[in-house]
């Protein structure tokens, strides 16, 4: 057995500990651990059974299972991407909101410094 059949499911085993230990904790929704648990059990099976990822690439209409991984890896960082770039951008619209009504609520007209 290679190396990274055997650390690969240890760092996997981590990896949900701690996704479990923040859903505990109320930092990620059970859907985000669901999956994040999900995606670590499909590394190690592929880890362990290297030839798994054939059956899941022909499953597919991909031939070889290295081509499946890197496009399964391909989708999940796109679409990281893409839940990262919309929370920033919600982030960005409640930032000016709130700097518009402080902005309104501290409103110092020239007359008031005048004086």
């Amino acid at each position: 057995m290679l190396l990274y059949s055997i650390l690969v499911p240890i760092i996997s085993i981590i990896a949900i500990v701690w996704f479990l230990f923040r859903y505990l904790n109320e930092k990620n929704s059970l859907l985000t651990v669901i999956l994040w648990v999900l995606f670590w059990i499909i590394v190690s099976l592929f880890a362990i059974f290297p030839d798994f990822s054939n059956a899941f690439a022909k499953l597919f209409g991909i031939t070889r299972g290295l081509d499946f991984i890197i496009i399964i890896v391909f989708a999940v960082l796109v679409y990281t991407i893409f839940k990262l770039y919309t929370k920033i951008d919600k982030l960005e619209d409640d930032v000016n909101k709130i700097v518009k009504e402080v902005a309104l609520n501290n409103e110092i007209s020239l007359d008031d410094e005048e004086e």
